[in-house]
């Protein structure tokens, strides 16, 4: 029998440092999630990170598109031979070279409704940068604080396996002296390896959480991040008409639809101003190219006709309107959804925070003095084994709850953040109760 224990012993000490394999790590001192942080990572982003600087590009076409509109257009010059026919007309007498000169006139101020809609286009480009960077910026804490939860879970599950660790001694202790079973023995041992092996799975999931940020900010997939700590429970963010009056005036998103429906007025306006003829100027020289005087000259002007197509520039103009009335409705529709969405998310924050207060407060001391007062009686032989086990049990899981609700506070924080672009909300919002 106590061969067979030996084996056993020995059998579950080789998978649980299988499993552990590097424990070894070196202490590094951890970061910690701040809003300079952020501000540090979104200003690497921006000249990293291939979306953000393909919608760069993308506004600085949209600005070279306003300076490349052109008030008068191209003139055309023509050249031919004059071919006498049987008129009885020489080239001498009419010229055999003919030259001409057109030039169409900016009229009925069509220019400049071309330039209107291209900087209503390139105004749309730069809030969309903008709304591109607020959303990276979501991403970005995130997944920071993704990376931080794995962290404190990895955390955790080390400081677990350490007090699995010295508990197995003193089963040890325990169980050579006679004061403990041998399924209590084999009871911990099961413990510190599925310890072993969840702390392997915790430290893949951060490598996953941390390939993730790298791809954000277009670093090498394998680059290295210190621990990331969690911060403190942040504070209230009650929602107000000041919040909504900030997420009102910042929402990039909005400013996007907002210019689309500018762009939509000029471009029918335009369409209007297409229902009205093209107007241009001529100019025609005859010239013989024997002696090289000037036979004869013709100055003209030109119309074009619209009013053939009527009934089209209508439909053209009808279809504008419709698209000025489409995006209006859907800026307003986007301004409507996002008093709700902020009413939404705040809900959700609160409801996250007064979870970690619960669980930092009460629940997590409750459980540490329940652990204390259970291994305190089973050492004395009042108590059961599985009882520590138990309460160990529920104090690593209230912590990883706590863990959670702090995270989940900074994923909806970071949403909040995107609606109103204010970047220390908690601090925003203690303003905004003193100035009530």
């Amino acid at each position: 029998m106590k061969t067979h224990r030996l084996v056993l012993i020995f059998s579950v000490s080789l998978v649980a440092r299988g499993l552990r394999g590097g424990d070894a790590a070196p202490a590094e001192r951890p970061i910690w999630i701040t809003p300079d942080l952020i501000n540090q990572l979104v200003a690497e982003a921006q000249v990293r990170n291939p979306a953000l600087v393909a919608a760069a590009s993308r506004a600085d076409a949209a600005s070279e598109a306003v300076d490349s509109v052109r008030k008068w257009e191209d003139p055309v010059f023509t050249f031919g031979l004059w071919l006498p026919g049987q008129q009885g007309f020489t080239s001498y007498e009419m010229g055999n070279l003919v030259y001409g000169l057109e030039q169409r006139l900016p009229v009925f101020g069509r220019p400049e409704l071309r330039r209107t809609v291209a900087e209503a286009v390139a105004a749309k480009e730069r809030f969309n940068v903008r709304d591109e960077t607020e959303k990276l910026r979501r991403d970005l804490t995130a997944t920071l604080f993704d990376l931080a939860l794995a962290d404190e879970s990895a955390g955790l599950a080390r400081e677990d396996l350490a007090w699995l660790d010295a508990t197995a001694n003193a089963v040890d202790d325990r169980y050579r002296v006679g004061k403990s079973t041998q399924v209590e023995w084999l009871k911990i041992q099961t413990e510190r390896v599925k310890a072993a092996n969840q702390l392997t799975t915790l430290r893949l999931m951060r490598d996953r959480q941390q390939t993730e940020l790298n791809r954000l900010l277009n670093r090498a997939m394998d680059a290295h991040w210190p621990t990331v700590a969690l911060p403190a429970i942040a504070g209230p963010v009650p929602f107000d008409d000041r919040l909504v009056s900030a997420a009102l005036d910042f929402a990039p998103r909005l400013k996007v639809m907002q210019q689309e429906t500018a762009r939509n007025v000029a471009v029918a306006q335009l369409t209007r101003r297409q229902r009205l003829p093209e107007v241009g100027v001529g100019l025609q020289a005859r010239q013989y190219s024997g002696d090289g005087e000037i036979r004869e000259g013709t100055l003209s002007v030109d119309l074009s006709l619209p009013w053939v197509n009527r009934r089209r520039y209508d439909a053209d103009f009808r279809r504008d309107q419709a698209s000025v009335r489409a995006a209006e409705r859907d800026a307003e529709n986007y301004a409507l959804g996002i008093r709700a969405e902020l009413h939404h998310a705040t809900i959700d924050l609160d409801a996250a925070r007064r979870q970690a207060l619960l669980y930092s407060n009460e629940i997590v001391p409750l459980t540490e003095q329940t652990l204390s007062s259970a291994r305190a009686a089973w050492e004395s032989n009042l108590g059961l084994f599985q009882d520590v086990l138990d309460a160990r049990r529920m104090l690593v899981e209230n912590r990883q709850a706590l863990a959670q609700a702090i995270t989940e506070q900074g994923r909806m924080l970071a949403d909040i953040t995107l609606l109103t672009g204010v970047y220390d909300l908690p601090s925003f919002a203690a303003a905004s109760s003193g100035t009530h």
